[in-house]
This record gives structure tokens, C-alpha cells and sequence, in this order.
């Protein structure tokens, strides 16, 4: 797997993604997951046919297989990757995630939209954490530039209300496409990234040797909401910030505190 490297990894942090790379190695082998990547395939191709729309990347692990699937389709010089970059908050390794995928696939359509956050995040003044930003006001963003149909990374496995959803709507509606919802992590994400070579963020090594389960960590904004702790993995998102990123965190406050500032 082309884990990008970052000096922020520890000895014992690349240790432990050796001893994930043994499992995603045997995994990959596994036939089911090419009938997988051939039916989220199909899927896109459907949904595409079926009008304009756009994938939201993160250029975390579930953005890049899906972008993956998405290149290697059919559909893939019409569908375009999109980014919402926040300003200041992005971890600085998407970048490099971006340019390794985009140097391997240069066919697709790509573009970019930064955005600023508006309400004070973790660190700065005024912070209140019933009023950090989510994932819907981005979607928000993305859907005024190219419409409302969407193709995302999103899975069943994340949440309580994804798997409803599942349940409830299945892979796809007119306005969304979710071609991997039903994979898991462990058995599936991981090693299709690892079986195609894919880029993946550094961040996923990023564990305190092992102290944090790589499936909990997550590519966004830094600063703003995560995925609640659940019972599984009952970490503080808090702390792992700070462990990994305190630097790019107070770069972002010192650069924003001029909004925080009242006469």
C-alpha cells in the first residue's frame, strides 16, 4: 500500500502499519472484493447515465477507492472530483494525496472549492462545540456549485444513521450514489487500497503505535466536528489532534484570530 510518508509517523507508528499491511496483503487476494469493485462500478456508471453529478473527495481512504472505481469506469472523464478545502484547517498531506492520484489517473476532471469556516473552532476564542461545523453544510457548498446529485464515500459501517439509511434508501436514490456503503473497512477499504496502489494519507499510520484503531481515524478538517466516540473505539479526537497536529492547528487560529477580534 503507498502509505505517503510524513515525519510526524513514529517508529512505533510504522511498526503497527506493517503488522495492517500482512492483513490488507491476504485480503486483497480475495475474489469477492473484485465482484465488489465491479457492482460500485456498475453503480456509478448508472447513476452517471442517468444526469449530471460530482463525487465529493476528502482524499481519505473511502474518497480515494471511490475515486478509484470512479476513474477506472466508464464514466470517468465525465464525472468530476470535487474538494471543498477549508481554509486553514486541512491536514497539510492532502495535497500530496491529490497530486500522487491525479499523476496516476490525469483522464479524470478535477476541481477545487475553498470555503472559511465562520464560527470559531477547537482553540479559538469563543469555541462552542454544539456549534461546530458538519458534513451537511459542506455537502450544502458542493450542491450549489454542481447541482444536487452527489457520489460519495460514505459506509454503513460509520454510524447508526448511515446503516438506516441503508436500509431505508439502499445504495442509491436520484440524488445520491453511495457505491460503497455496504464495504467495511477493515476487510474491504484497506486492502483495495492496498491491491491497487492506491495514495493513502498518513494520518492512517498515525495511531500512538497502535493506541488508536487506523478504522476511527478520519480525513477532514481539522478543528470541527467528528464522528461521535463511539463504544467501540472510545477515543478523544481532541487529544489525537493536538498528539499529531497541534502545529497546523495553532498556525490556523493564529491566522483566523483577527475574526475573533471585537472593538
Amino acid at each position: 500500500m503507498a502509505l505517503i510518508p510524513s515525519p510526524r509517523h513514529t517508529a512505533a507508528d510504522l511498526a503497527e502499519w506493517r503488522r495492517y499491511e500482512h492483513w490488507d496483503d491476504t485480503l486483497a487476494r480475495s475474489s469477492q472484493l473484485d465482484r465488489m469493485a465491479d457492482k460500485a462500478r456498475a453503480l456509478i456508471e448508472q447513476f452517471a447515465d442517468a444526469g449530471p453529478c460530482y463525487l465529493s473527495v476528502s482524499w481519505g481512504k473511502d474518497s480515494v477507492v471511490v475515486a478509484h472505481l470512479l476513474a477506472t469506469s466508464r464514466a470517468g472523464e465525465r464525472v468530476p472530483l470535487v474538494f471543498a478545502r477549508a481554509c486553514h484547517w486541512e491536514t497539510p498531506e492532502v495535497d500530496q494525496v491529490r497530486d500522487a492520484f491525479l499523476t496516476a489517473y490525469p483522464h479524470v476532471r478535477y476541481e477545487e472549492i475553498e470555503y472559511e469556516f465562520r464560527v470559531p473552532l477547537r482553540g479559538e476564542p469563543g469555541f462552542d462545540s454544539d456549534d461546530t461545523p458538519t458534513q451537511d453544510a459542506l455537502r450544502e457548498t458542493l450542491d450549489q456549485v454542481h447541482g444536487g446529485r452527489r457520489i460519495s464515500g460514505v459506509r454503513a459501517e460509520e454510524s447508526a444513521i448511515r446503516a438506516k439509511s441503508l436500509r431505508r434508501h439502499g445504495d442509491a436514490t436520484d440524488r445520491t450514489c453511495r457505491p460503497i456503503i455496504r464495504w467495511r473497512c477493515a476487510e474491504h477499504v484497506f486492502p483495495y487500497l492496498h491491491k491497487h496502489d492506491l495514495p493513502v494519507h498518513p494520518i492512517y499510520a498515525m495511531t500512538a503505535g497502535g493506541h488508536y484503531d487506523r478504522r476511527w481515524l478520519r480525513v477532514h478538517a481539522l478543528g470541527c466536528q467528528h464522528p461521535d466516540m463511539s463504544a467501540v473505539y472510545s477515543k478523544d479526537p481532541d487529544a489525537w489532534e493536538r498528539l499529531y497536529y497541534q502545529d497546523v492547528i495553532t498556525a490556523a487560529a493564529e491566522a483566523r484570530k483577527h475574526m475573533w477580534t471585537h472593538a
